[in-house]
């Protein structure tokens, strides 16, 4: 009778990926494997491994970035959909909140959303059911694994059933990634209860012969003052790490520093366990007499995989939503004709960009196969908590400190909406916004966007750090204005907005920096509307302090309005002025971190501005209407006349160095060419300077640590500017520098 071998996988996360190595020099020594079972990490590779996936093929999918990707909860860069981003903002954190039991059910469950991993898995597993109705047995190799039940407090076993479903249940590592149920149960990590299921190995399969590939261990005792040991312990039990026949051997592979969540080390896990298992394979050998050539073992997989029908989706069916929210995401998002069928490729781009929705929280799938050779897919969809808070802003060590708040509430009934608003406080810039975003049954994802914002600046006569006193305000702006947008993708990675916009700006200012106590301010007030349009490509890895990908922007806006002046004391007319103003302006932005070698990345930053713009009444309220080059996040916290002019063209180069994890050196230059500078004459009217006649230039180094709770910065500006400010500023920060947009854009 051949000699029947057992392969036992234990859990243990990022660690877990050593099984591969051992796999690897098990099939390099024509060892063969008749039997496999595991928990977790090993639940995953051991059902790979009895799907008909060879070592090499696994520890390519695992190596991928791809995979990287969905360890992190992450999206492909290519599946990234910019209709689905919304406008940046200074939020830091945020939490969602139900209508019921707010905060007993509003307390996040885990920290890693799934979805892009399950959708993976049941493409690499989840077609078993057309192979044996489903029992795991009729895999390539016979496979368990096992998941926990918390209430019960025990052990679940899979033997049959979706596979990618069995596996997805062992791999739910509490707190880390959502449970799923099965059979009216929610089911856990399989290492809870039972992390090397060699038990099961023995009475399910009785082999002759137990390999076992252990990279886990039992807690220590919980310690009074650590309580991360004492929730483990809770949440645990001991395992039994040993086999239970004297006819076996466990390889147990010396991970090191490796960690559970150590997903960027898998390379390095996988080699350990490789040479742990190289160590092993002589003894192997001795009791381990058969053995199974490449070729035969390759021609096997091949023969085995042949079986599996391609996936074609001709059913869908949606769970956890209601009939009106099903047939929105079924008809114009999943399936967008009557009776397509739809091949893997084409069902992820679109599983994907559902997903990205603000309204769904997780998807979970699995496939069935239907007498046509096709298949049903079966969606089961969480939505997200209808309420959201957000909280973040900017807190400096100048006086720019700003706070930030923002609540929205979103339903999704025929079609999704979402009702939102944000606040900004602080003495230098206070802002409120609210609008709607009310998403269109087309069968591409669109909305329409009506908002009303209110801004205030405030800007001081220095730039004082928090040893120094302010001086008076010299310059303030008010906007209020309301705005209807229309939003559609031009493609996965653009966005396309048109947008009719009316409001009115009022900025008090002094004509002169040596005003005192007792001077009056002059008022120039501009009523208009105001009718545009922007294109945006955005693949920034970031939403500010970047370090890799890339962004456009080409927005066009015609403007109409009425400019009211009201002189003040420093002012050189007496009387008010009033005027029609007609111009429109074209502005290009680019950015782009074309080289990444090592830990070092360098990026390009462009941008013109071409403006029919005519003067107003006076040099101050044309700067002021100008648009400004603010190529650094901390040029928008200042406001330096040079760096502005209604015609211009600016370029810079953006050296980041990653010097550890998240720890970020920033070493930045732009140059700011005006192709007409506005300037000032004898009586304080603006005119143009001759054709680039003179040039400014801006440097920033930075040292950032991004934190779980934002940026965390030290900064070194510098701005060639002839303005009031000073050139050189430093300055200590946590948050983004990132405002609500300006009425004119």
């Amino acid at each position: 009778m051949p000699q029947r071998v057992g392969l036992v996988f234990s859990g243990g996360g990022a660690t877990g990926f050593a099984h591969i190595g051992v796999l690897k020099a098990l099939e390099e020594n024509q060892i063969p494997i008749d039997y496999i079972t595991g928990t977790s990490a090993g639940a995953l590779i051991g059902a790979l491994y009895a799907s008909g996936y060879s070592p090499w093929e696994i520890e390519e999918l695992v190596l991928n970035d791809k995979f990287l990707k969905m360890s992190e909860g992450e999206l492909e860069d290519e599946f990234e959909y910019a209709i689905h981003k919304q406008d940046r903002d200074a939020e830091l954190m945020s939490i969602h909140l139900a209508k019921d039991s707010i905060f007993q059910k509003s307390l996040p469950t885990n920290l890693l959303n799934p979805t892009f991993l399950d959708l993976e898995v049941m493409n690499y597993l989840g077609n078993n059911l057309g192979i044996g109705d489903g029992d795991f047995d009729s895999l390539f190799i016979p496979f368990r694994c096992v998941a926990s039940n918390i209430v019960n407090k025990e052990s679940v076993l899979f033997k049959k059933g979706n596979l990618n479903v069995a596996v997805r249940t062992s791999m739910t590592y509490p707190f880390f990634i959502s449970p799923i149920e099965v059979d009216g149960n929610l089911l856990f990590d399989g290492g809870l209860y039972n992390n090397f299921p060699a038990n099961e190995m023995y009475t399910e399969f009785d082999p002759d012969f137990i390999i076992g590939s252990n990279v886990s261990y039992n807690e220590a005792p919980p310690e009074d003052d650590d309580l991360m040991s004492q929730i483990k312990n809770m949440f645990s039990s001991h395992s039994n790490y040993s086999l239970p026949c004297e006819s076996g051997i466990i390889i147990e592979p010396e991970l090191g520093d490796i960690g559970t969540f150590d997903f960027d080390k898998i390379k390095a896990a996988i080699q350990i366990g490789y040479e742990a298992a190289l160590i092993k394979i002589d003894s192997i050998k001795q009791f381990v007499q058969l053995r199974v050539s490449e070729e035969e073992l390759s021609k096997k997989r091949n023969h085995f995989r042949s079986k599996y029908a391609k996936i074609q989706i001709s059913k869908i069916q949606i769970q956890g939503l209601d009939e009106n929210e099903r047939r929105y995401i079924e008809r114009k998002l999943i399936r967008k004709k009557k009776n397509e069928v739809l091949d893997y490729a084409t069902l992820k781009k679109r599983y994907l960009r559902l997903y990205q929705s603000e309204h769904i929280l997780s998807m979970f799938p699995t496939l069935e196969p239907i007498s046509d050779s096709t298949h049903q897919i079966t969606i089961n969809i969480r939505k997200e908590k209808p309420f959201r808070a957000g909280f973040g802003g900017h807190y400096s060590s100048k006086p720019v400190n700003t706070g930030f708040l923002s609540l929205s509430y979103s339903d999704f009934k025929v079609t999704p909406i979402t009702i939102f608003a944000n606040a900004y406080f602080g003495k230098f810039y206070g802002s409120v916004k609210s609008g709607l975003r009310f998403y269109l049954p087309t069968r591409t994802t669109s909305y329409l966007e009506p908002v009303f914002i209110m801004n205030r600046w405030d800007y001081f006569k220095s730039f004082a750090t928090f040893f120094e006193d302010s001086r008076p305000s010299y310059l303030v702006l008010n906007e209020r204005f309301w705005s209807v947008r229309y939003h559609i993708p031009a493609s996965s990675k653009t966005k396309f907005s048109l947008d009719f916009t009316n409001g009115s700006n009022e900025n008090r200012y002094y004509q002169t920096d040596n005003f005192t106590q007792l001077d009056t301010t002059d008022n120039t007030r501009f009523l208009f509307y105001s009718p545009g349009g922007e294109f945006i490509i955005d693949k920034l890895n970031r939403k500010q302090f970047e370090s890799a990908g890339s962004r456009l922007s080409i927005k066009a806006r015609f403007l109409h309005g009425i400019e009211t002046t009201v002189p003040g004391s420093t002012s050189s007319i007496s009387e008010t002025t009033k005027s029609f103003k007609n111009w429109f302006y074209v502005k290009g932005n680019y950015k782009n971190y074309f080289i990444q070698k090592g830990l070092y990345r360098l990026g390009i930053y462009a941008e013109a501005l071409y403006s029919s713009q005519p003067f107003f009444q006076n040099y101050t309220a044309s700067i002021i209407s100008s648009r400004a080059f603010q190529p650094i996040p901390d040029a928008r916290t200042g406001f330096y006349n040079d760096f502005r002019a209604n015609k211009y063209l600016g370029a810079g180069l953006m050296n980041v160095f990653t010097l550890k994890d998240k720890v970020d050196l920033r070493v930045e230059a732009f140059m700011f060419q005006p192709i007409r500078r506005i300037l000032r004459d004898g009586d304080g009217n603006a005119y143009e300077g001759e054709l680039f006649e003179s040039r400014f230039g801006i440097a920033s180094v930075s040292l950032i640590y991004h934190s779980l709770v934002g940026p965390i910065r030290a900064t070194v500006n510098y701005f060639d500017s002839q303005s009031q400010l000073e050139p050189l500023s430093f300055q200590l920060s946590l948050g983004f520098v990132i405002f609500n947009d300006h009425s004119l854009k």
